[in-house]
């Protein structure tokens, strides 16, 4: 009994290897650090739960993270949080999708965020086009309603490129444009991820808030890495210096479990 339920229990992780895709990805992240000057610590949780309308195909050249990008995989999203500052909870729970197909290049994503005890809630979507099946460049739209502050809406635009360096290894470029609507500033942002074969990819993202693009007065670096111990299952970590919600330095750990 004992080796039948061990056996079960094999089959089950190892599922997705042995199918070469996978139509249902959850992930758990939990992160920490501080708000700003405050000196109070917070700590936050995450659930989340990615169901894709037809499945992703891992079985080609392309990293594993990168796999529903490029085979243009259709998903619906749903997300569970909680976040602790000293004795203070606050939940939210955010729904999603993202729409994309290999019969054409158009690309499509919205995500609606609701904060608990508050009247809090947040929108966004983007709305963009395949210039290659490798590179994406769409319109941003960031919708706020803070609780009892009115509402406001911020536009922007995007892009992502994925290269492939021809030795086995890709990058993943990606830039955005944001202008705050209710102010003067307007926010920017690049990022990287140098993907060394399909399994392990390590990253660095700038953001900055400026009112023009070479003198900024809030900035955050952040560093990131993700590793596929199975084609699977995957563990990633991430450190962001001065974050702009914050002010102070952000960790966070997460696992990703396909299936």
């Amino acid at each position: 009994m004992k080796s039948s339920l061990l056996a079960l229990m094999i089959a089950a992780v190892s599922t997705g290897v042995a199918a070469n895709g996978y139509q249902n990805e959850s992930t758990v992240n939990y992160g920490w650090g501080d708000l700003g000057n405050t000196g109070l610590d917070f700590d936050a949780w995450q659930l989340s739960h990615r169901f894709f309308l037809t499945p992703v195909d891992t079985s080609g050249a392309t990293p594993l993270a990168e796999s529903a990008f490029i085979n243009k995989n259709a998903s619906v999203f749903g997300t569970l949080g909680r976040t602790s500052v000293e004795d203070y909870d606050q939940n939210n729970w955010s729904v999603g999708g993202e729409y994309m197909s290999s019969q054409h290049n158009f690309y499509g994503a919205l995500e609606w965020t609701h904060y608990s005890n508050t009247d809090d809630q947040s929108a966004s979507a983007t709305l963009g086009y395949f210039i290659t099946n490798d590179w994406l460049a769409g319109l941003l739209v960031e919708h706020n309603r803070p609780d009892g502050e009115g509402s406001y809406t911020n536009y922007g635009i995007m892009t992502k490129k994925l290269w492939d360096l021809g030795n086995g290894d890709m990058m993943n470029l990606e830039a955005n444009i944001l202008d705050y609507r209710n102010s003067s500033a307007t926010r920017y942002g690049v990022g990287a991820d140098y993907y060394f074969g399909k399994n392990f990819s390590a990253g660095v993202g700038y953001q900055w808030i400026s009112d023009d693009v070479f003198s900024e007065s809030e900035d955050s670096l952040s560093m990131r890495a993700r590793w596929f111990a199975m084609q699977n299952l995957s563990v990633q970590a991430e450190v962001a210096f001065d974050t702009l919600e914050t002010g102070d330095d952000v960790y966070s750990v997460g696992v990703s479990y396909r299936f």
